[in-house]
């Protein structure tokens, strides 16, 4: 019986590692996130990798978002400090890519971008960490009042 016991006590202490180990990423991050009051929330995107091999490529997650003509939407990217992920957004449609928070020639990252939506239509988002590195980060879409 004294086996039994310390063996379901083991087997739940190891259960408990994963979710201990992303523990930064949950509902009280992307409110953290979220709160700005220059900007009403509209939606959030989260995507949370381990490091990604060098053969296989980099994980991204894509998601689609319906924008429409005239407004002006801010895309604010955070990350888990605890991980060394930096979330690297890309915005486009079927035709164009319309930019996102990270400039390559530069080498720079910058926490949001905004867009002036031209088109109502779907939308892209595009979200992966930056050199396949290990990491939780969110994007918060909103929308920025005047």
């Amino acid at each position: 019986m004294r086996r039994t016991f310390t063996i379901i006590a083991f087997v739940f202490i190891l259960l408990q590692i994963p979710f201990a180990a992303w523990a930064q990423c949950d509902q009280a991050f992307i409110d953290k996130c979220a709160s700005n009051s220059e900007v009403k929330y509209i939606k959030h995107f989260r995507i949370r990798f381990t490091e990604s091999k060098a053969d296989v490529g980099q994980s991204e997650g894509q998601f689609s978002i319906m924008l429409n003509k005239g407004n002006h939407y801010r895309f604010l990217v955070c990350n888990d400090d605890t991980k060394p992920g930096h979330t690297i957004i890309e915005l486009s449609n079927d035709f164009s890519n319309f930019g996102g928070n990270y400039n390559g020639q530069e080498d720079k990252e910058y926490s949001a971008f905004d867009f002036l939506c031209t088109k109502t239509g779907p939308y892209y988002l595009k979200m992966k960490f930056k050199d396949g590195r290990e990491g939780c980060g969110v994007c918060v879409v909103s929308l920025v009042m005047q």
